[in-house]
């Protein structure tokens, strides 16, 4: 009897480190499976970035997986410049951190509420928008966090003591004045046939075509505007006098911007009906007084010192820091 309670005590003791051998095996499949899928792909002094981080960033790029061999080097390529961005990320982060600076689930609030601003677009079209881009709303708040965090540290770090002196400004306007230019304007004739309320947009389409024949063929474009134009410069033979981007339908603007003085366009479709202009002149608008853009200017010297700063303090860090790219 004795021997039996030895032997099944033996077989007991067998059996638990049989079970114990089998979850410790189980364990160690999923902390495998685990790593391939969420591996670490860069470490930055005591913090880690994942291969999950990295997807989030990449979002919308596709699979590598069944790519030709040119996408998928454009792929890995991608890749590699975003995880700099997110080891650069993981610097500024750091560094914010140890400054005190701290981003409030508000403000990532109101800066979704300027995004569906900006976009006309409500909560409903933004999930999706993210869903087809494969990122989830918490990784998109996420990555808002990390840019605000960025913008307010850069502010508190760098925007210290700059002072732009008034020859600075002077000089960049005379060196950049075709920047503070207006828009080029366009003096044209033009020759219109507008949709009828029902159907025979082919017939009107064919007398177009024909009147741009004989425009092609040498008649004068203002007489032939006179005679066949349904718009209200008929009478002055189609002119419209000197125009500005963006007081003319697109379509029209960008086949004027397409031709040179003298030139007719093919016919032009808008919502209104089939068009054919004529360029006669062009004129580059007076660059903007100085005193009008001199807020602009020092904005854009102000960024301008900002990004050295904030270069010089990047490479800096680059250097200091730990980094491991395992990618």
């Amino acid at each position: 009897m004795s021997f039996k309670l030895q032997v099944s005590s033996y077989k007991f003791q067998v059996l638990c480190f049989v079970l114990l051998l089998a979850s410790c095996i189980l364990h160690l499949a999923s902390v495998v499976h685990a790593e391939i899928i969420d591996r670490i792909v860069a470490v930055v002094n005591d913090s880690a970035i994942t291969m999950s981080e990295l997807n989030a960033a990449t979002a919308g790029l596709g699979d590598i997986k069944g790519a030709d061999k040119d996408k998928r080097k454009k792929i890995i390529e991608t890749k590699s410049k975003v995880l700099d961005q997110l080891i650069e990320k993981k610097l500024v982060e750091q560094a914010a951190n140890k400054a005190g600076i701290t981003v409030s689930e508000k403000e990532i609030d109101n800066a979704i509420a300027d995004v569906k601003k900006q976009n006309n677009i409500g909560q409903e079209e933004l999930l999706s928008a993210l869903a087809k881009n494969g990122l989830t709303y918490k990784e998109y708040r996420e990555q808002l966090r990390d840019q605000i965090r960025q913008v307010k540290f850069i502010n508190k770090e760098f925007r210290s003591n700059i002072k732009i002196p008034d020859e600075d400004v002077e000089a960049y306007y005379k060196q950049n004045q075709e920047k503070f230019a207006g828009p080029v304007m366009h003096r044209l004739r033009i020759i219109s046939f507008l949709f009828p309320e029902h159907g025979k947009t082919k017939e009107i389409e064919q007398k177009a075509e024909d009147v741009l024949a004989m425009a092609r063929k040498g008649e004068g474009f203002a007489k032939l505007a006179s005679t066949f134009s349904q718009g209200p410069n008929a009478k002055d033979g189609g002119d419209l006098g000197f125009v500005r981007a963006g007081e003319m339908d697109k379509a029209i603007e960008k086949a004027a911007a397409g031709l040179k003085i003298g030139e007719i366009s093919d016919i032009i479709q808008t919502a209104t009906g089939f068009h054919i202009i004529q360029l006669i002149d062009r004129r580059k608008a007076e660059p903007r007084p100085m005193a009008e853009v001199e807020d602009e200017i020092k904005n854009i010297i102000y960024q301008r010192i900002i990004d050295e700063r904030y270069k010089l303090w990047l490479e800096e860090m680059m250097k200091k820091a730990y980094i491991e790219v395992r990618l």
